[in-house]
């Protein structure tokens, strides 16, 4: 997050081209070894699927969001359970609608925001932010 409280940009995740290769086939890097020693932090990479990026405490928490519809809320029973007092019981519902990601709306009292506009239903895409409540995250698409 930056000072603003709002989540930064994740960079475009993107697949080693041809050219990145070795002739026995290895991924050559694409930072130096001062710039990784000088990162804040680094990650394996993700699988392809679809994931919430979630801020928690000084940490992002990835979660990955199946086929199943995932649901969002305070409540023990929610898929993702976010502890947080602006986050209603029963918030949202992340589901697979054919080839798109939507999130709904579950009659949530503070509403669903993707990309600082309030929806009852969005298709998500990569990068976009979402705010249930005062909580962030992020849809990350990895192909």
């Amino acid at each position: 997050m930056d000072s603003a409280g709002t989540l930064l940009r994740m960079p475009t995740l993107v697949q080693a081209s041809a050219e990145a290769t070795t002739a026995i086939g290895r991924t050559l890097p694409r930072t130096t070894d001062r710039d990784r020693r000088r990162a804040a932090s680094t990650a394996p990479k993700l699988d392809p699927g679809r994931y919430l990026a979630i801020e928690d405490a000084g940490e992002v928490v990835v979660i990955e969001v199946g086929g199943d519809p995932v649901h969002l809320g305070r409540s023990t029973g929610a898929g993702v359970m976010l502890e947080h007092l602006s986050v209603s019981r029963r918030h949202a519902v992340v589901a697979q609608r054919g080839e798109d990601t939507v999130i709904l709306d579950d009659r949530s009292r503070n509403g669903v925001f993707v990309n600082d506009e309030r929806v009852a239903e969005a298709v998500l895409r990569h990068c976009d932010e979402i705010r249930l409540g005062e909580v962030a995250m992020r849809f990350v698409l990895v192909r």
